[in-house]
């Protein structure tokens, strides 16, 4: 009986590896349009969220810095300039928000707010490393999470 079990367990395990995507996702490029109740369900249920990669660090100031969107989940930048003085922009941020930026480029990379004021607060936003700071670094091959419980105040992890 614990045999059976085991391999009923197994085998959903491999059926659904953690992170796989659940369902089809909707074509964005169709407009509006039915969207598949599993891929749905997976969402919710947080298998299934968006994500980028190829993206190249920009400038050397959160002026020119690569503003990046609000519609994707993790982020991964491949290219950057020599010597690490390219840089990203966050989204606005917003209550709620969650993203990961993985730095895969042999380069640190910098990390702004979002280039434009929060359309919420009005203000510029700011990175909270401790205290409050107007950018962030990520350096080669590593991750950072970025989280908003507050309007306009990125957390990193």
């Amino acid at each position: 009986m614990r045999k059976l079990a085991l391999t009923a367990l197994l085998s959903l395990a491999l059926a659904n590896p953690a992170g796989a995507v659940v369902g089809i996702p909707p074509n964005p490029s169709t407009g509006p349009g039915l969207v598949d109740g599993t891929w749905l369900n997976g969402l919710a249920g947080g298998n299934n969220f968006s994500y980028i990669y190829g993206l190249t660090a920009a400038g050397t100031t959160q002026a020119t810095a690569l503003q990046l969107s609000s519609v994707y989940m993790l982020y991964q930048v491949d290219t950057s300039g020599s010597g690490g003085n390219t840089g990203v922009a966050l989204p606005p941020c917003l209550q709620g928000e969650l993203l990961w930026i993985n730095n895969n480029t042999a380069y640190t990379i910098n990390v702004y707010p979002s280039i434009a004021n929060n359309p919420v607060t009005a203000a510029q936003d700011v990175i909270d490393v401790g205290s409050q700071a107007t950018s962030t670094t990520i350096t080669t091959y590593v991750s950072k999470i970025f989280s908003c419980a507050k309007n306009g105040v990125w957390t990193v992890k």
